[in-house]
């Protein structure tokens, strides 16, 4: 089977979508817009009711993998042990080094405003 491009897959699913029986409502989407306060013409509520249909459809064909002998991946490594490293403090009390270099009072560095008040 040759490969798909990305294009070629959402086109295909767009096309599943629209084929497939719309599952969210018009009334469930007028709830989602209240609830994340936006205002969707009749053309925007259909075309993400299809587009949530889509997300559900996808949901759910995804819970059905069987993942039991899969491993979990965290933090983009898989099956090792993540190296944490210790905060050690490694160097000096040099702060007034690091102030030589800048004007500075009370022992603060001292920056431009920036903010009006």
């Amino acid at each position: 089977m040759p490969a798909r491009s990305t294009e070629d897959v959402i086109t295909s699913l767009i096309e599943f979508v629209n084929k497939r029986k719309v599952t969210i409502t018009k009334e469930e989407m007028l709830k989602i817009t209240q609830l994340v306060r936006v205002k969707l013409s009749d053309e925007e509520i259909e075309h993400y009711s299809k587009e949530l249909t889509m997300l559900d459809w996808i949901h759910d064909t995804l819970l059905q993998v069987n993942t039991e002998s899969v491993s979990p991946i965290r933090y983009g490594t898989i099956d090792k042990d993540i190296h944490v490293c210790n905060d050690v403090v490694n160097s000096q009390n040099i702060k007034e080094e690091i102030l030589s270099n800048t004007k500075s009072e009370h022992g603060y560095f001292v920056v431009p405003k920036v903010i009006n008040d």
